[in-house]
């Protein structure tokens, strides 16, 4: 896929970097977003599927966010850490912001956002805003942040409830940004600020809580092992998205899929993946 590298800087003064492709019509326009301790270059999910999303009028945009690897620090003119250690989610709204306005000053006019894992999440969160270039988005395996949930993960809670009271101590006693080694949701090294927005900020950031606010038509997908054989915040997460949306109508169209043989990267299964997102796309217009 033929392309450019391209940048753009938040409102807070981050500087970030993607590749656009260059489609002979820039009329639509995907952003695709990446998950935790990824990067726009190095997930092969991505660069799958952006193959498969991009055609004569549609570029695809691949993009950084400020959780970009695990550390990295901008370059842009506000200094400051950056990566998945030290994120908040609310601040990765800003950059969303900015790479929609960037689409935008390049006249596309109608955008849709396609996000894995943590990315997958920051798109639902940034779509439950009115936006009037979005037009539709791809959520694939969001994690469910809820605290009770994790809690009661029945192999795992009683690791997760120790990583939380560390975090909350060291919050509480002026250390934020003390780095811990953490095994759950997932091994790796955390700030006990982030880890405490990510994990302890109850449902705040649980999708169930506003799945059904959002106002663009909306595929979920889900891999067969992650809901059968994962952790809590994945396990069953497909059935209690039907139910969720069953309860309250939802003011578009929402679509969940569990792709049979998949993990939560889809190895082996992309193909499956993307014949699934596309066959959505074409039954949307």
């Amino acid at each position: 896929m033929l392309g450019t590298l391209v940048q753009t800087t938040t409102s807070d003064g981050v500087k970030l970097h993607g590749f656009l492709s260059e489609p002979r019509r820039l009329e639509k326009a995907w952003i695709c977003v990446h998950g935790v301790n990824s990067n726009f270059y190095s997930s092969t999910l991505l660069s799958e599927l952006s193959r498969k999303l991009a055609t004569e009028d549609t570029a695809v945009l691949i993009v950084n966010t400020r959780g970009h690897d695990i550390l990295s620090f901008n370059t842009g003119p506000t200094p400051m850490r950056l990566g998945s250690q030290i994120e908040s989610l609310s601040a990765s709204q800003l950059d969303l912001d900015a790479w929609v306005q960037f689409l935008v000053g390049r006249g596309v006019g109608r955008i849709s956002l396609l996000g894995h894992s943590l990315g997958a999440l920051k798109c639902l969160l940034w779509s439950l805003k009115k936006h009037d270039h979005l037009s539709s988005l791809v959520a694939i395996s969001p994690p469910r942040l809820n605290t009770d949930l994790l809690l009661k993960d029945p192999v795992r809670g009683p690791v997760f409830q120790r990583h939380l009271a560390e975090a909350t101590d060291n919050c509480e006693n002026g250390a934020p940004e003390f780095v811990m080694k953490v095994r759950f949701p997932l091994p790796m090294w955390i700030c006990a600020s982030t880890y405490k927005d990510k994990y302890g900020s109850g449902d705040k950031y649980d999708y169930l809580a506003f799945a059904d606010q959002l106002r663009i038509p909306t595929l979920w997908t889900f891999g067969q092992f992650e809901v059968e054989e994962g952790s809590a915040n994945f396990r069953g997460a497909d059935i209690d998205l039907k139910r969720q949306l069953s309860l309250v109508a939802s003011d578009a169209k929402q679509t969940v899929c569990v792709i049979a043989d998949a993990d939560h990267s889809y190895r082996g299964v992309l193909g499956q993946l993307g014949d699934c997102i596309g066959n959505w796309i074409r039954d949307l217009t």
